[in-house]
């Protein structure tokens, strides 16, 4: 697809309201923003299927973003893709009571699936959601559940015992529609992450049976970003990490490749320094001219009409099996099927049960009638009766 001018004004504006939220809120994360806009526009505009207008649309593709800490990329492309966030909610970035909290939290804000903050989080979050669609999939088949999860994740994210072993039952699952991206830009806030951080990345994602695609130093190349990403979709049976090179802080002429940029607002003059070179106006705070604004809203619909074609095939699911139907939406809602209640087993007062015994009782007794019901246990199955 050949790059248009328009398309780089677009991520330029991007990069200019992130960069603009953190400076006026004299706090936060500019750095992978800057880094990262041309990936966050190639997701929103050229690969993920969602409709900005139903967000939550139940077969839409998940976006999480595990490195929370860079949260004014996701609030910026919800802006401009139009999920509701307005320019004064970017202004109000990290103030009390605002839709645009320091880090994403889910349910505060439409578009954001996930609350990440703590590191490793939303990296095991997104392989649940992934979980939850190959088990939808499966049993209600791909016309009403065929969506993917791409996620952004960070050192942080793959230094955290949590992400380990949420990678380890992903690749032992082989949740092949989960593609998560490695932003591999070398920096901590204490300084390059060799200071405390030598893994084989490569090697040790292999080793949990995940396809590890190394695309280098494309950070701004939104073909090879886009080609590195469709590779990854093509891999269906296995999660995919997609490991990117990129640069924090880039264009920044005193603090790219630095640990200042990580989680420091940039200051006036290198703000100026920044619009310089990429060409915004510097003297406009929050520029998001008309015409990228039309550019990325019409991405923003552009799963409207597959959206309408899912909620025909759930409207022919019923039609053809009704309790089936009734089932794929007692899951979507989280709840139970009508009178679910009577089969939960009985004990008298005063009896003693194991608690264990007592769950392993009530997930046998609701497993057929609470069908969103899945069970997992840290232990093995004879020792939590799960």
């Amino acid at each position: 697809m050949a790059v248009t001018d328009l398309e780089q004004r677009s991520i330029d504006v991007v990069r200019g309201l992130s960069i603009d939220a953190v400076q006026q809120a004299n706090s936060g994360h500019p750095g992978t923003p800057l880094a990262l806009a041309p990936l966050a526009h190639v997701l929103f505009t050229r690969v993920m299927r969602y409709d900005a207008s139903a967000p939550d649309w139940p077969d839409r593709d998940r976006f999480v973003l595990s490195a929370g800490h860079a949260s004014m990329l996701l609030y910026s492309m919800l802006y401009v893709t139009g999920f509701g966030l307005e320019l004064d909610d970017l202004r109000a970035f990290r103030q009390w009571g605002s839709r645009t909290p320091g880090h994403p939290e889910y349910g505060h804000t439409a578009g954001v699936e996930v609350t990440t903050g703590p590191l490793g989080q939303g990296f095991a979050n997104g392989v649940g959601i992934a979980l939850a669609e190959a088990n939808l999939r499966a049993r209600f088949g791909p016309e009403v559940t065929d969506h993917r999860v791409f996620a952004i994740c960070s050192d942080g994210d793959l230094q955290e015992g949590l992400s380990h072993e949420a990678a380890s039952l992903a690749g032992h699952l082989g949740l092949g529609r989960l593609v998560y991206v490695y932003d591999d830009n070398h920096i901590s806030i204490d300084g390059p992450t060799e200071l405390s951080y030598s893994d084989d990345v490569t090697k040790r994602f292999e080793g949990y049976g995940w396809h590890v695609l190394r695309i280098g130093e494309v950070a701004n190349d939104l073909d090879a970003l886009e080609a590195g990403l469709r590779t990854a979709i093509a891999e269906d049976d296995r999660p995919s990490l997609v490991v990117l090179r990129s640069h924090i802080g880039w264009p920044s002429p005193q603090y790219t490749d630095t640990a200042f940029a990580h989680g420091n607002p940039l200051g006036e003059d290198e703000v100026t320094a920044i619009k310089e070179i990429l060409g915004l106006p510097v003297d406009q705070p929050f520029f998001a001219p008309d015409d990228v604004l039309a550019f990325y809203r019409e991405a923003g619909t552009r799963g409207s009409g597959a959206r309408g074609e899912w909620e025909q095939r759930r409207i022919a699911l019923r039609g053809r099996e009704a309790h089936l139907a009734d089932e794929y939406d007692a899951c979507l809602a989280s709840r139970g099927l009508p009178g679910w209640e009577a089969k939960l087993p009985i004990w008298a007062a005063g009896e003693k049960v194991e608690t264990r015994k007592a769950c392993s009782a009530v997930l046998d007794a609701i497993l057929d009638v609470v069908p969103g019901i899945l069970a997992g246990g840290a232990d093995l199955t004879g020792n939590t009766g799960t």
